[in-house]
């Protein structure tokens, strides 16, 4: 008797209109399987709705801050910071950034691959920024407040560095007199950051061969914070460095001993991580590791080389060869022509080091 029995209709509402089945759920999303899982968390599931990332990096700043001073790269050369300051200013192709962040999983901080998992290593940083990756973790202590080492942040400042941004001082712009300003220290009342154009203006110098051992060692410090928030470990701010890192270099022959190389890639590791959310609109980090890293591991989006000779990198780093004036053409490649070219990577495309 059951199959005599009528079809049941469908329960209408109010309206007359057939409600929709609640219990059917939406079409799955076609992503990545290996990041399938973080699914609304991750950029990758909204590919049309999320913004080309950004990046907070500002190597051009850095070379806008020459060093030609011999006393000065001695300096930097005792610390193991000479490399990068032989590093020059390349465009950012955020169009790569981007397909790359979409294929980063914070789960496992590595990039999933058509070839597998791959990440940028301590290696990767060692050969491209030619940083010491060896040492103590680069880990602060709390030095500033009611009975530590400094009362206040600006006395940390009046200490390691000589003075701190005055809001009544007017600062002038050692490359263009006409152009001057006024700094304060960020964060509020807590005076935490200091402006990083700040530290260019104040610090710079033509020589510092006749400094005192004093001043000297103030400026160079002032010099490894401006490299900090321009290039090795900028924050989305852009435009400040925390002063967490100041007394880490008030011996600098013990920050010497630090692992850099270790915290620059902590850093990068955490603020990809950060860049996967399908709102955020700009990366920070040291972007130029992720972009060479990219170029010389993968392949995608990798300019050509304009060498009339051979170049030597004897004592500088595989990163300098991808300075501004070596590069013929970047080539100004589409979102969706870079998420092409990683979906179709194959093997014999992923070079790797073996030593």
């Amino acid at each position: 008797m059951a199959d005599n029995q009528p079809p049941r209709r469908k329960r209408r509402s109010k309206q007359g209109v057939p409600q929709a089945d609640v219990s059917q759920e939406p079409p799955p999303v076609d992503v990545h399987p290996s990041i399938a899982t973080l699914r609304g968390s991750h950029r990758v599931a909204h590919p049309d709705e999320g913004t080309i990332l950004e990046a907070a990096s500002h190597l051009l700043m850095v070379y806008e801050w020459p060093i030609n001073c011999p006393r000065f790269m001695e300096g930097l050369r005792m610390l193991g910071l000479d490399c990068v300051s032989q590093l020059q200013y390349i465009r950012m192709d955020h169009n790569l950034l981007t397909a790359l962040v979409e294929r980063w999983s914070p789960q496992t901080n590595s990039f999933h691959l058509p070839v597998g998992e791959m990440s940028i290593t301590l290696q990767d940083v060692a050969l491209i920024l030619g940083l010491h990756i060896d040492g103590p973790a680069l880990v602060g202590h709390s030095v500033v407040g009611a009975g530590r080492r400094w009362l206040s942040w600006p006395d940390c400042c009046d200490d390691l560095l000589g003075q701190h941004p005055q809001r009544d001082v007017v600062y002038v712009d050692p490359f263009n007199p006409r152009v001057s300003s006024k700094f304060r220290m960020g964060q509020a009342q807590a005076q935490t950051c200091l402006p990083l154009i700040w530290l260019r203006w104040t610090f710079y110098r033509d020589s510092y061969l006749d400094m005192n051992e004093l001043d000297f060692w103030r400026h160079l410090r002032a010099y490894i914070l401006f490299l900090m928030g321009t290039y090795l470990l900028p924050d989305t701010s852009g435009c400040e460095i925390h002063l967490r890192f100041l007394p880490l270099l008030e011996d600098l022959g013990l920050f010497n001993t630090y692992s850099l190389g270790g915290a620059i890639l902590a850093h990068l590791y955490r603020e990809l991580a950060e860049a996967t959310k399908p709102k955020r609109a700009n990366i920070a980090g040291c972007i130029h590791l992720l972009q060479i890293w990219c170029w010389e591991r993968l392949h995608v989006g990798r300019p050509t080389l304009h060498v009339p000779q051979q170049v030597s990198l004897d004592g500088l780093s595989v990163g300098y060869r991808w300075n501004q004036k070596f590069i013929r053409q970047l080539p100004a490649g589409s979102l969706s022509s870079y998420r092409d070219e990683l979906d179709g990577l194959l093997d014999s495309q992923v070079w790797s080091l073996n030593l």
